[in-house]
């Protein structure tokens, strides 16, 4: 009777690439001015809005992925806000926005193909309702989360940006 050794190597664990960038650190990046945060992986850079100092907006390292907030006030309601927009941003809707709930809220969300600095992107646009204005007690308030990327790169960012939407909270 024969035996054949295999070398130990054969078996040895290999590590595999995707499951490195699991344990990626992630922080918290909360608006300046209003009360929403994300979370995602660190070293993210803020991007200069001077036409709009209430919007706060943030890229990867890449320039890939980027995250957008800021707050209006409206008479409308979160999905007919939402549905505006969108049709004042030029996008091809073909339904209403979904209902879900985001961080713990009523949210109303939107994934669409659109243009970001004169490229095709794929975007999310989210619409958190968040009370009345104390201002103009007509009004309500609305967060929006706008988180886009190039079209050509959806499919390798889309669990990062569902991941990124998902992580997003009012806080108080």
């Amino acid at each position: 009777m024969r035996r054949t050794i295999l070398p130990l190597m054969l078996f040895a664990p290999v590590p595999l690439l995707p499951a490195m960038s699991l344990a990626q650190q992630t922080q918290v990046y909360r608006h300046p001015s209003l009360n929403i945060a994300f979370e995602a992986p660190e070293n993210w850079r803020q991007v200069p809005r001077p036409e709009d100092g209430l919007i706060y907006e943030v890229a990867d390292p890449d320039d890939a992925v980027h995250v957008v907030l800021w707050s209006t006030t409206t008479e409308q309601g979160a999905a007919d806000y939402l549905w505006k927009m969108a049709d004042m941003k030029g996008l091809i809707v073909p339904d209403r926005p979904t209902p879900t709930r985001i961080g713990g809220s009523d949210a109303w969300v939107l994934n669409v193909p659109g243009y970001e600095r004169n490229a095709p992107v794929r975007e999310t646009l989210a619409v958190i309702p968040h009370g009345k204005s104390v201002e103009w007690p007509k009004e309500n308030v609305l967060f929006i989360v706008m988180i886009w990327c190039p079209e050509e790169d959806y499919e390798q960012h889309k669990q990062r940006m569902e991941d990124i939407l998902g992580s997003v909270r009012i806080v108080e």
